[in-house]
């Protein structure tokens, strides 16, 4: 807003007019953490939130809802958590918005990071009549935590806190406006021919008297030109927010967790809200935690720490104490994955020994977060990207009992369920595509409810040239120590193949501490064992990525041919840990080997290590891959760097863009253009899905090589 006010102005005219004219033997993990991201513009719900409020998180991508929350401190994803209420949870722990330690990070405990909410209007609600809030109205916060889950746990002088704000609205300067005059009229208000450096020019005109300029040169009537005068200060509203503890719990183990709350993994916490003066205009809630980084003195050892996981927040009037359920199923936990081993595995790979490679049943975690049983009604569907294989698995409806009482819905003895169903159909298996992905939509509903209760989860399932047990969120680093130690993963040629490189994925540490030489190598196998080398890559370092969870390929010098079982690692050549990802939420142990001391054994650490190894004839997936139905559709340049243009028919329209990682992540989604900015992804493919009018989806792929 603008306040015109003569004595403000001409002190902020003073202050601006001049410019203005003018180790030992071991395998060891440490938290995770993630890669610096591109630093995103906070968004500022000016209106408010009226009631109800509530986020699961389950629509958040990466970071928080932007309308919900007003900080981008905590991460979402589905691996953090273990054994959440709903899928996905909002994690906080030691690192900054870009993901790096805190610089200030002690041993000590210190106030790391903060999940805060945007405004919320608890003076009134407008639905389902509009009327004013009171502590009359029984409103309660709730929501459910968990300590550690799959991260690192939170040390008992750590802790989890919540406060409730309110806001006080004041007007700050932001800036000056000005207007550009012609000296010509200058001359002719001021009634002089010349000016000199001193000389001060007052606003004139619609602007607000008692702004001024001041001259730096000298001026005469046959200057031409135009010079721009204060014209208007300008203010804006700020809220200044007054904190209310409210609730805290120290930190502890995950076993600790789960002794105290009878084995729940996670607790749910209910909070009235009964003071007056929260029922404002202004009202903010926000958690934050205490952290202590570890006290060690090798820093690449030190990662994330102290993480916290949240899920389930929701804050609404005419509840009780007792009002912990609620009328909603819900998918809950990680997507279920239709690979027997892998994650992902090589098309060509598969193709070989499809029967083997593929799951007899998927698991699924399904939560029925009501007070009473549901029948649940569940299909899953299966469409080939930019192909004809499409399939829908139905069940038939089952009874689903209380999350609270009973937990997720258990697996049918003799019979399938909607917890773990049978896979349908093998993947199709079409010769002339070296890589296919196929977009999962899972549904399970009860429409015998008004309204009806539904939750879906739509994920890609890919095959593509590469290998991975890893779901690609690391929770944990891993490392091993002392220098010279080795580790590996094992791999499985179904049919002769060429290695072409590896997919690395490094954590940062405290000032990248772990930015050290190590050398990849090759293994043959030997009774199940890594056995004798078979290509060294010596003297290679980690390369970290501008956006969290991506892989640095690591190209050989030469293809390596294989067959068989193999083994892809690293040599640590320096003492500390490298900090290499450690996806803790799969467990592949059985796979992972580490060396310390000249022999190899079989790691003791659950989890996955973030090594992909690269295969096929080129690193770029799916050079040769067009999807027939959309060969109209025209990517160009592909690969891209900077813009990617985009030609459809004249008879097509289309409205919406989107763009997707590999692992099925919405990177982009706006109104469409023939041309767009892919400066920012990284190198690799991703899909692009256009959107006409009449509701079909066209998905292209196409790549960035920088």
């Amino acid at each position: 807003m603008n306040l015109k006010t003569t004595f403000k102005a001409i002190v902020l005219a003073l202050a601006f007019s001049m410019g203005t004219v003018h180790a030992f033997a071991q395998e060891i993990l440490t938290g995770f953490q993630r890669a610096t991201s591109v630093k995103a513009p906070r968004h500022v719900n000016d209106n408010g939130i009226f009631l109800p409020f509530m986020d699961d998180f389950s629509q958040s991508q990466l970071y928080p809802d932007p309308t919900k929350w007003t900080d981008r401190d905590a991460i979402v994803t589905d691996g953090f958590p273990l054994n959440p209420p709903t899928r996905n949870a909002a994690t906080l722990d030691v690192l900054d918005e870009n993901g790096r330690v805190y610089e200030y990070a002690i041993s000590n405990a210190f106030v790391a990071e903060y999940l805060t909410s945007a405004r919320i209007r608890l003076d009134s609600i407008l639905l389902p009549i509009p009327k004013t809030l009171s502590p009359a109205d029984s409103l309660y916060f709730s929501f459910w935590y968990q300590p550690q889950g799959n991260g690192n746990p939170p040390e008992a002088q750590d802790s989890l806190v919540l406060q409730f704000g309110t806001a006080t609205e004041r007007q700050e300067f932001a800036y000056l406006e000005y207007q550009n005059f012609s000296i010509a009229d200058i001359f002719a208000q001021m009634q002089v021919d010349t000016l000199f450096p001193g000389d001060t020019i007052w606003s004139f005109g619609s602007c607000i008297p008692g702004l001024f300029a001041l001259v730096t040169d000298t001026l005469t009537s046959q200057v031409q030109g135009q010079i721009a005068i204060p014209c208007d200060s300008v203010f804006i509203t700020v809220a200044d927010t007054v904190w209310t503890h409210v609730w805290s719990t120290p930190g502890l183990k995950l076993t600790e967790f789960l002794a105290e709350n009878d084995g729940q993994y996670f607790k749910q916490i209910m909070i009235p809200i009964r003071d007056a003066k929260f029922f404002t205009d202004h009202f903010y809630f926000r958690f934050y935690n205490y952290a202590s980084i570890v006290n060690s003195s090798l820093p690449s050892n030190r990662g994330n720490e102290d993480t916290w996981n949240i899920d389930f927040v929701y804050l609404n009037c005419n509840r009780t104490v007792n009002d912990t359920a609620y009328s909603k199923l819900s998918f809950s936990g990680q997507r279920p994955n239709f690979l027997n081993r892998y994650q992902s595995m090589p098309y060509r790979q598969y193709r070989v020994n499809p029967n083997s490679a593929i799951r007899e049943n998927l698991s699924l975690d399904i939560a029925n977060l009501d007070n009473e049983p549901h029948e649940a009604n569940y299909y899953y569907t299966v469409q080939q990207i930019g192909g004809s294989q499409y399939y829908t698995r139905a069940l038939e409806p089952v009874a689903i009992n209380p999350y609270m009482e009973s937990g997720y819905l258990n697996c049918q003895e003799y019979d399938e369920s909607p917890a773990c169903p049978y896979v349908g159909e093998l993947f199709a298996m079409s010769m002339w595509y070296d890589s296919v992905s196929y977009e999962i939509k899972h549904y399970v509903y009860d429409s015998t409810c008004t309204p009806p209760l539904l939750d879906s989860m739509v994920y890609r399932q890919g095959f593509y040239n590469y290998f991975a047990y890893d779901d690609g969120i690391p929770e944990l680093g891993y490392g091993v120590e002392p220098t010279s130690g080795r580790f590996a993963v094992k791999f499985e040629m179904a049919e002769f193949d060429t290695l072409q490189g590896v997919q690395l994925l490094f954590n940062h540490t405290l000032k990248d501490a772990n930015n050290k030489y190590f050398d990849i190598i090759v293994w043959k196998d030997e009774n199940g064992k890594p056995g004798d080398e078979i290509y060294r890559l010596e003297s290679q370092r980690p390369q970290w990525s501008d956006m969290p969870y991506q892989f640095h390929y690591y190209k050989f010098n030469r293809p390596v041919l294989l067959s068989g079982s193999f083994y892809v690692g690293l040599m640590q050549q320096s003492n500390g840990l490298i900090n290499i990802g450690f996806d803790a939420s799969i467990d592949n142990s059985q796979y992972n080997f580490y060396n310390v001391n000249g022999s190899w054994q079989q790691s003791e650490m659950r989890g996955s290590l973030m090594i992909r190894p690269v295969v096929g004839p080129s690193y770029y997936i799916g050079v040769n891959e067009l999807d027939e139905p959309n060969q109209n559709v025209l990517l160009y340049p592909n690969p891209a760097n900077n813009t990617l243009n985009i030609k459809v028919p004249e008879n097509t329209n289309v409205v919406q863009t989107c763009i997707y990682d590999l692992m099925g992540r919405r990177l982009l989604e706006e109104a469409f253009a023939s041309s767009i900015s892919v400066a920012d992804l990284a190198e690799g493919m991703y899909f692009i899905n256009l959107t006409t009018t009449e509701g079909q989806v066209i998905t292209q792929k196409f790549i960035i090589s920088k």
